[in-house]
């Protein structure tokens, strides 16, 4: 059975989601409802947005279907891993794969985690040891070197 894509931009927040809510709930009445959602450009996503994807991709199941994110923007990807039944939902990085649910295209549940606001861009985000030096000894440091032992 071939798939219904459908391409969602700008925000799926809980203003808007009232908009698409219907035109979903549409495409599901069918049996078997195989549904692809271009995520691309979407720019923001929250709770409610996040929440209305996952009721869809549980509508889609029991109704013997499923919904497939594909392109998924930094808005979406940032809710993956952090609502509740998001990570349930088959992700693809092209619309082509998630239409053709191409394994080689499925994006992974263990995403890389984002480097700090602090960190410079390219440099990777250390996880043996601490950023920051720390004195054992306990004593200050000054702006010209360490600390002068205590005579």
């Amino acid at each position: 059975m071939s798939a219904v894509v459908l391409a969602l931009h700008g925000l799926l927040v809980d203003g808007t989601v009232a908009t698409i809510e219907p035109v979903l709930a549409g495409l599901l009445v069918a049996d078997e409802p195989r549904l692809v959602l271009d995520v691309s450009q979407v720019t923001v996503c929250d709770t409610t947005g996040a929440a209305l994807l996952v009721s869809v991709a549980g509508t889609a199941r029991e109704r013997g279907g499923e919904l497939r994110l594909a392109a998924p923007s930094p808005a979406i990807r940032s809710w993956l891993h952090v609502a509740a039944g998001m990570s349930a939902i088959a992700t693809f990085a092209t619309v082509e794969g998630a239409v053709d649910a191409d394994p080689r295209d499925l994006l992974g549940t263990a995403q890389p985690l984002a480097a700090c606001v602090d960190e410079p861009p390219g440099r990777p985000v250390s996880r043996g040891r601490p950023r920051w030096r720390v004195n054992p000894s306990g004593r200050a440091r000054s702006r010209r070197g360490p600390a002068s032992p205590r005579r």
